[in-house]
């Protein structure tokens, strides 16, 4: 890969929140831009739900990847019964999944359903059952279960995209910061409209509404995680003001972030 060891051969996995249920048609309302990745087993029923750049249809005996704040809404026409793992990954893996993105859909095998009850069955134990063995055994199980939404070896290989992973390093570290096109055009030598030009093309945003987005990522989860004020949330993510970011919170997600903070709560899948 480029001289580059696979990216994909070691990555970490946690899982936040697991279960297996039906939903019916009140399941829209409580899809919001989610903090974690998630994965889907369908027994039964049919919905769509609506990403950042596609629909999909979920189909019984498939599975699904959906990644974290792409989902905007979903359709619940019939019961819908699913198996789900909502889960984060370790910062290295998060950058590779930005330039190499994995494919949304899975084609099934007759052992993925089986696979997935177990995964969700030990990630939903008690605290006071669960041992070390189980929290292994669960996530090594989810980890499988999200290799099969990898790119091929051979889109691997051919990717140009791994000369940004410093510039992808460099924004992850420096949020609090005030980060501009000549700062990360430094890092891989290029001027800053060659190198704002090529990201554009390759990530589909320019550099600055990358940087915003990941910003909006990052108070979105700690709106969900932590108790810290909206504000103390606010610089944290590199915002220079409350009002700014309460502007471009709501322009994004659809509601300001006191609402977000309320209103998103774990999902039934």
């Amino acid at each position: 890969m480029n001289g580059i060891a696979n990216p994909f051969e070691r990555f970490e996995l946690k899982i936040m929140e697991a279960g297996h249920d039906q939903v019916d048609s009140s399941w829209h309302r409580f899809v919001t831009f989610f903090p974690y990745y998630r994965l889907y087993y369908i027994v039964s029923g049919h919905a769509v739900i609506y990403l950042q750049e596609q629909m999909l249809e979920l189909k019984p005996g498939h599975m699904y990847y959906v990644p974290a704040f792409s989902l905007f809404d979903a359709h619940c026409d019939q019961i819908l019964d699913h198996y789900w793992i909502h889960f984060n990954f370790d910062a290295t893996a998060e950058k590779y999944l930005t330039i190499c993105p994995p494919r949304y859909e899975a084609t099934p095998r007759p052992s993925d359903e089986a696979i997935f009850r177990l995964a969700t069955e030990l990630a939903r134990l008690p605290a006071e059952e669960k041992h070390l063995p189980d929290v292994v055994a669960a996530e090594s199980l989810s980890k499988y279960l999200f290799s099969r939404f990898l790119p091929d070896e051979e889109e691997l290989e051919s990717s140009d995209a791994v000369r940004f992973i410093p510039v992808l390093q460099y924004i992850d570290e420096n949020f609090s910061k005030k980060i501009t096109n000549e700062d990360l055009s430094a890092i891989v030598y290029l001027t800053p409209n060659y190198f704002s030009n090529l990201f554009t093309r390759r990530f589909g945003v320019s550099p600055q509404k990358y940087i915003l987005q990941k910003r909006l990522n990052l108070a979105a989860a700690m709106l969900f995680e932590s108790g810290k004020s909206i504000k103390e949330i606010a610089f944290a993510c590199g915002f220079e003001n409350e009002t700014y970011f309460n502007r471009q919170f709501h322009k994004i997600m659809g509601m300001s972030p006191g609402k977000y903070r309320k209103v998103t709560v774990p999902l039934n899948g």
